[in-house]
């Protein structure tokens, strides 16, 4: 029976080549839109992480009174390690950037700081070499590293007998310990993994107050639930806050599943998208329904005389859905050729973050597949059984009638088909609701001030000066950062150039507690603190950013004496720094926070915790806002200190301002440097136009899909309406001839054809808007300064739906005016 209704319905298949066409090319856009995002949906939240026992891997970080996600304190994690008993294997690590030279070329590399652990908790081991022992987790060890497979291919030509030689890094000779397997590959994309014990006795990992972007792995114990270990390191939270009130009084241990913290905020955003994709599938499926529904009207007779010769009505909807499941068949194998093609589309507008994430291209695994498979079927279904059921209710005694029987499905006084348009136009609405919010919320955004003046401004990273070097002569670092700008000043090119820690838009964080002269000691837990960076005079010429009061670096500042023989260090900093101010810049929120009112020039703060010692900060100038992390984020408080007085040896940004675009200057300016400075890699080079646009280009992939999925959903919805006005048009054809018989005009006739299509409209717009309110509210996370509710937003979609059911009522209305009276009676 099945195959002689598969052989059945593709008869009809090839009957009806114009049908058949448009019904499979309608689905197959819809079955391959969503395949192609359930295959990063899939990558994202389904596939398994490459790692083995990946469910028991879990990804730590503190909480304080002020945030609920920062970076773990070095002690603290000792004592974790201590105290534990939750996890097979515990680590730390810290993603951070290093220069690698081999083979005479320096080269700017991505290293892992972690501790002996790590590799246990991922269950790696290295392809060549051993793995860590306890004894290279030790502040006196010897350095040695592990080289991921591509940085060993890349940067030492894959020599086979590495394992055991050196290698520098940063200036430092270090023993190469291992090669790592050429499938590993970790969250982020390092190349070179070394210990972090031996940076213990830097003071950044000794002092417990001190976060310094480390974060957290671990092995949950076989049989152990996440709760469970939740419960533990609670119980262990509360014990460091009793014995370190100072600096643990507010922090707690946040614990959860490594793939959750890898999806972070993709989940909802590739869940919304999937949920719009779907939404168009389902307009798709609406529109073929109808389609049928109107088609059987010219099988009626056939169904009639299939039921006199003995076919059941059951028999009749199974022949009508097996149809209906021969498109959707069609559909779904081209569907599945469009997914896997879309995917790239997909992929390359996606944002670096979730691409990063998403890692290698999905393949056409079971997962795909099988949702591949149940769509095709689920829209078979969908779509055919309606139909199937209207069409095959007719009576054998219409066999032998010229114009059978239908009898039609309705509700109250709407037919099927006019509920389905109201589906159409209903879902429509929502999609367009979504995709206005969306590009009000991120018209909003742009026009946020930034502060500073992006054009012609280009940005790129150099190594900075070696560490060892630092120690020695802290003042190499502000005579290299001068020699830098000077070179770079000197090109005809070039505006202006200066050097800063940090910039704008570069995910760059760097934050200090202090607390104020003059005002009571802050509450351990509770001292305030503030972006900061170090910058060169020329940093806010370059950017264009005012100053508003007082003065900026100009040369006065005063420079500190190291003492002969003493090395810089943290340690040290205190002796240095004695009886000694910085001059130091603040922007006016930090100026309107911390001294409302009041003229902050000439004020006073100091740096870190008062057992510290850090240096005491004056206040010489005050500028305007920049907005470092994002124009949703705003300004925060900030401050900026120069290199001549407190040498940083952290990798600099150069900021250059350009006379022609940043794009034509940035070849020769990398030229240059490289070839001035061979020992010092220059990378990251960006305009600066292009690192605002990376930190919105999450919105702006969401705000263009929607648009996408809107605009296909309100042709659809214009589609579905004007086909079933035109089907409609030609039932009452011998009606509307009578009535122009009659006298009736052509704007009369007109005007009722427009008046049904727009009575179709309305009651999906009412459903639309209820449906809207509620479901819209979901891309709250996603919208800035635009309420889920905007009104506007559903005014316009309101009217977009309007204007196509006009016109979609508008051409079958000219059809039905050039009715002839007499060829409509004569033909019925």
């Amino acid at each position: 029976m099945i195959p002689s209704s598969l052989r059945t319905a593709f008869r009809q298949f090839h009957r009806n080549p114009g049908f058949s066409a448009v019904a499979v090319a309608t689905l197959a856009l819809g079955i391959g839109a969503n395949t192609a995002f359930f295959s990063v949906l899939n990558g994202t939240l389904f596939r398994p992480l490459p790692y083995p026992h990946q469910e028991r891997l879990v990804f730590f970080t503190e909480t304080s009174a002020t945030t609920q996600d920062m970076s773990v304190s070095y002690p603290d994690f000792r004592d974790w390690l201590a105290q534990q008993d939750a996890f097979s294997h515990l680590a730390l690590y810290k993603v951070t950037d290093a220069d690698l030279k081999a083979s005479a070329q320096t080269y700017r590399v991505s290293m892992a700081l972690v501790t002996s652990q790590f590799f246990d908790v991922l269950g790696v081991s290295p392809a060549q070499g051993r793995a860590p022992a306890a004894s290279d987790d030790t502040p006196a060890a010897p350095p040695v590293a592990w080289l991921t497979h591509s940085a060993w291919r890349r940067y030492l030509d894959g020599a086979p007998d590495i394992v055991g030689k050196a290698i520098i890094v940063d200036g430092l000779d270090v023993t190469v310990a291992g090669v790592l397997p050429a499938s590993f590959r970790f969250t982020h994309d390092v190349d070179v993994y070394m210990m972090l014990a031996p940076q213990a006795g830097r003071q950044f990992m000794t002092a417990r107050e001190n976060h310094n972007d480390a974060y957290g792995l671990g092995l949950l114990k076989p049989g152990l639930s996440l709760a469970s270990a939740r419960i533990q390191m609670d119980s262990i939270a509360t014990r460091l806050q009793h014995e370190y009130p100072k600096a643990d009084a507010d922090i707690g241990i946040r614990i959860e599943r490594l793939r959750d913290r890898l999806a972070g905020s993709s989940r909802m955003e590739l869940l919304l998208l999937c949920g719009a994709v779907g939404a168009v599938l389902l307009i798709a499926c609406v529109n073929i329904a109808n389609m049928l529904l109107a088609r059987s009207f010219s099988r009626a007779r056939e169904m009639a005389l299939r039921s006199a010769l003995g076919a059941t009505r059951r028999q009749l909807v199974g022949q009508l859905l097996a149809e209906s499941l021969s498109i959707a068949f069609v559909g779904g194998v081209l569907g599945l050729l469009l997914g896997s093609w879309g995917y790239t589309l997909v992929d390359s507008l996606l944002p670096s973050q979730l691409r990063d994430f998403v890692g290698s291209s999905p393949t056409l695994d079971v997962r795909v597949l099988l949702f591949t498979l149940a769509i095709t079927v689920a829209t078979g279904v969908g779509f055919g059984l309606a139909p199937a059921w209207q069409t095959s209710a007719v009576a054998p005694s219409d066999a032998l009638k010229n114009t059978p029987r239908i009898i039609h499905t309705r509700f109250g006084r709407w037919h099927l088909r006019d509920l389905l348009v109201g589906v159409q136009i209903a879902l429509a609405l929502v999609l367009l609701v979504g995709a206005s919010l969306m590009i009000r919320s991120l018209h909003r955004l742009l026009a946020v001030p930034p502060g500073i003046q992006p054009n012609r401004v280009l940005t790129l990273q150099i190594s900075p000066v070696n560490a060892r070097i630092y120690a020695e002569d802290p003042m190499a670092v502000p005579r290299f950062y001068e020699r830098v700008t000077s070179t770079v000043k000197a090109l005809p090119d070039v505006a202006d150039a200066a050097i800063a820690t940090g910039i704008p838009f570069s995910h760059t964080y760097s934050y200090s507690a202090f607390y104020l002269d003059g005002k009571p000691l802050p509450q351990p837990g509770h001292y305030p603190s503030a972006s900061n960076q170090m910058v060169s005079a020329d940093f806010f010429h370059v950017l264009g950013v005012p100053l508003l009061k007082g003065r900026l670096f100009d040369g006065r500042e005063r420079e500190p004496v190291v003492p002969p023989g003493l090395k810089v260090s943290e340690s040290s900093v205190a002796e240095i720094y004695r009886n000694f101010d910085l001059s130091v810049i603040v922007n006016r929120k930090m100026a309107e926070t911390y001294w409302p009112g009041q003229d902050p020039i000439g004020r006073r703060f100091r740096l870190g915790f008062p057992d510290m010692k850090l240096p005491w900060c004056r206040v010489i100038g005050v500028v305007g806002n920049i907005v470092q992390h994002g124009l949703d984020q705003g300004a925060e408080a900030e401050f900026y200190y120069s290199p001549r007085q407190f040498p940083n040896p952290t990798t600099p940004y150069l900021i250059v301002r350009t006379r022609l675009s940043p794009a034509a200057a940035a070849a020769e300016i990398t030229k240059v440097l490289r070839s001035t400075f061979p020992d010092n890699p220059v990378f990251d080079v960006k305009p600066m136009t292009e690192r605002m646009d990376d930190f919105v280009a999450g919105r702006r992939y969401n705000m263009q899909l929607f648009v996408f999925f809107a605009g296909t959903a309100l042709l659809l919805a214009l589609i579905g309406l004007y086909g079933v006005l035109s089907f409609v048009i030609g039932q009452r054809s011998r009606e509307i001839g009578i009535r122009i018989a009659l006298g009736a005009t052509r704007a009369q006739v007109l005007g009722d054809v427009m008046r049904h299509g727009l009575a179709l409209v309305v009651p999906g717009l009412l459903l639309g808007v209820a449906s809207g309110w509620a479901v819209v509210r979901l891309l709250q996370s996603q919208l800035f300064e635009v309420a889920p509710n905007d009104l506007l937003s559903y005014a316009i979609a309101v009217v977009l739906l309007l204007v196509v059911g006009a016109i979609a009522s508008y051409l079958p209305a000219l059809r039905a005016v050039r009715i002839n009276p007499v060829d409509a009676i004569r033909t019925e």
